[in-house]
């Protein structure tokens, strides 16, 4: 898919876009292989697997990883792949800067993420997320969810979360009114959403399936870092 400028003009109405096979589907089943290979090998820096409350949460056996292309060259070749990266800079305007990197496992059985806002986390504006499904993502495996035009209105109120089906302990408190809608993907498709669009996933209630996924955060040479006001970031939850 082109980044034309209705498909600019979409993100900035709805707060996100959908850009099918950004990566070839036999990428996204080679970063699966890799990843899997990697996790194998044992523990990463930064690796979290979810709060301790829920021990049988077999997300503690595949923990997500983080940052991994400061130690993996493949993590940051696929970070910077001239179609993310020309889409990522088409919807900044300006020229992107690699922040983050993440892969998710999501195995079967595995807790979701509660409703955040990326800049809940990551006090920095403008900043993009690039989420690309690995596996199949669908309901059943807790797809990505977003509330469209959420990024319109600032930050909001976090709040903790319920832990038994959140892998972390804090939550945006949703606006009264709030449409959450599931996007569907296929390995290799990529969902582009802004900083403070609403998004978050839930429990993957398969037997046999994964919700692998990788991830990564962009600002742009203009943007600015910013401090959260009271009770809008996720360390002013208390835990």
């Amino acid at each position: 898919m082109a980044i034309t400028g209705e498909v600019v003009k979409e993100y900035r109405e709805r707060g996100f876009v959908v850009v099918r096979e950004m990566f070839y589907p036999a990428t996204a089943a080679q970063m699966i292989d890799h990843y899997m290979a990697m996790r194998a090998e044992g523990p990463k820096p930064g690796d979290f697997g979810g709060t301790s409350d829920q021990p049988d949460d077999p997300t503690h056996q595949y923990p997500r990883m983080i940052q991994m292309h400061n130690w993996d060259a493949a993590s940051g070749e696929w970070a910077t792949c001239p179609p993310l990266w020309e889409a990522v800079s088409a919807l900044l305007d300006d020229t992107p800067k690699l922040i983050q990197t993440m892969l998710y496992f999501k195995p079967p059985g595995g807790r979701g993420q509660g409703l955040h806002q990326d800049e809940q986390y990551i006090t920095i504006d403008p900043l993009i997320g690039v989420w690309v499904a690995l596996d199949r993502s669908d309901r059943d495996v807790g797809q990505m969810v977003v509330v469209p035009g959420s990024h319109r209105s600032g930050l909001y109120p976090v709040e903790a979360a319920d832990t038994s089906v959140s892998f972390v302990g804090a939550q945006t408190s949703l606006p009264a009114g709030s449409q959450v809608v599931g996007v569907d993907m296929d390995p290799g498709d990529a969902l582009l959403f802004h900083g403070r669009t609403i998004h978050g996933s839930y429990a993957n209630t398969t037997k046999d399936r994964w919700r692998r996924s990788f991830i990564c955060h962009y600002i742009g040479e203009h943007s600015q870092r910013f401090d959260a006001a009271s009770g809008t970031h996720v360390s002013h939850v208390k835990g």
